[in-house]
């Protein structure tokens, strides 16, 4: 054999231990302290004790800190966040965590996952707190938003994009204080995260970012309707908008949002046609989402389909039928049946009877007045089909309404071609032309008649 692998008889061997299995043994030792650490959450003061100290041994034994000890800084701000500790203490913990971040000393993945697991554990308690909440989660935002900035190793632009979106709806949630800044800062944001998923070869929509771009027009809508009738204009601009981004496969709360405000939108422009439709579209997607908002534009939805004229009612439809019960819902049920039955004197009892769940909603009480004016259309309709001529007074009287509206409602019937008539002012009287009174029933004729037709050509036809 070679002389080199040889040893004299004499000659002791000694074993050298190898570096790396040394190291292997001293994170075996600190991942066990970790868990253990873990284990001992219920017991705030000790679980908090060992995580410190497992930090200080991993600090003296690595050079700036390894996963364990971002592991361990990461507990120790959720211990403190669950105990309600002073923000000062979760804050110094959570910069102490972005930190590692900053170093590059965790994987970019881990870091990402491991930061939104922080944020939601502050979101959630910020929603269960008081405005110190909101300060806290408010400063952990823009913190995080501010390491990852600092170096090369901590940029992840799906992150900060993401807590952006969370400062963001934290502004647009905050209650009390300077609403005005609040209001300007929000909107200063959103518009640089617009401008961020605009980004596209020709100032159009970054493909990736379509989901994204909507959850920022979402936040759009709802600012523009806390604002109020000023922003009118921007709203239809942003929602249209929302309407023409293909890329995307938003939340269904978010969509259910979105369409309704455009349904919303329609109602003010008077256009109930597309504000059904909207609102439709708004109460699927609330209703897949499991938000309690279905109710209230379920409301909406009823108010439109009154007013759209529309023979189907919504509350017939699968999806809606399940809430038949809900006491908002019967209130509105109650409308639609005095309303399908013409009866003016029950149409006002159901807005007194449930004044909580239809005229104490600013929004419905908004549309009151269209809805008696609809009402007293088909009513009036109905009314006067049977007459040659009816004086204006008469139905005045009945219906309990100015005759000056009386003849504004007439007017209406006679320009959409729903009233074959005239009126002669100077008597106060509405004529009705030869057919008028009878033009449903002849059309009824009409309709039944091409039916006998086709039934009997298909029938001598399979004769043959």
């Amino acid at each position: 054999m070679d002389d080199d692998f040889m040893y004299e008889d004499g000659e002791d061997f000694v074993y050298e231990e190898d570096d790396g299995a040394e190291d292997e043994e001293e994170d075996l030792g600190i991942e066990n302290k970790y868990y253990n650490a873990k284990a001992q959450q219920d017991d705030f003061g000790t679980a908090v004790g060992e995580f410190k100290q497992l930090i200080e041994e991993d600090n003296a034994q690595t050079s700036g800190g390894s996963e364990w000890g971002f592991k361990a800084t990461k507990q120790l701000v959720k211990l403190h966040i669950r105990n309600q500790k002073q923000p000062e203490e979760v804050l110094g913990y959570y910069d102490q965590m972005l930190g590692y971040v900053s170093r590059g000393i965790v994987a970019r993945n881990e870091a990402e996952k491991s930061i939104n697991d922080v944020l939601d554990t502050l979101a959630s308690s910020a929603d269960a707190a008081a405005a110190g909440g909101h300060d806290l989660a408010y400063r952990a935002y823009t913190a995080t938003l501010g390491a990852l900035k600092q170096t090369a190793a901590a940029r992840n632009d799906r992150l900060a994009l993401r807590t952006s979106l969370r400062l963001a709806r934290l502004l647009m949630d905050q209650k009390g204080g300077d609403e005005g800044a609040r209001h300007a800062e929000l909107e200063a944001l959103l518009a640089r995260l617009k401008a961020e998923c605009m980004r596209g070869p020709r100032g159009d929509p970054v493909a990736e970012l379509g989901t994204q771009l909507l959850e920022i027009n979402a936040l759009y809508l709802e600012l523009f309707e806390a604002r109020g009738g000023e922003s009118a204009h921007i709203l239809k601009e942003t929602y249209l908008e929302c309407t023409r981004v293909k890329s995307a496969i938003p939340h269904p709360r978010i969509a259910g949002f979105i369409k309704e405000c455009g349904g919303k939108m329609f109602m003010r422009e008077r256009n109930w046609q597309e504000a059904q439709n909207s609102l439709f579209e708004a109460f699927k997607n609330y209703d897949e989402a499991g938000s309690p908002h279905r109710i209230r534009v379920l409301k909406y939805l009823v108010l439109s389909s009154m007013l759209c004229e529309t023979e189907i009612s919504p509350l017939s439809s699968p999806e809606a039928k399940a809430y038949e019960s809900d006491p908002a819902i019967i209130a509105m049920t109650d409308m639609v049946r005095a309303y399908e039955s013409q009866d003016a004197d029950a149409f006002e009892r159901v807005l007194v009877a449930h004044r909580a769940e239809i005229h104490d909603d600013p929004f419905i009480r908004g549309f009151i007045d269209d809805l008696r004016r609809t009402f007293r259309i088909q009513a009036m309709e109905a009314a006067v089909l049977p007459y040659t001529s009816i004086y204006l007074s008469s139905l005045a009287e009945r219906f309990q309404t100015p005759e000056a509206d009386v003849e504004s409602i007439l007017f209406e019937l006679i320009l959409d071609g729903r009233l074959n008539a005239a009126i002669d002012q100077q008597r106060g009287l509405l004529v009705l032309e030869n057919g008028t009174a009878d033009a449903a029933h002849y059309e009824a004729l009409s309709s039944w008649a091409t039916n006998v037709e086709s039934l009997m050509r298909s029938s001598f036809g399979a004769l043959t």
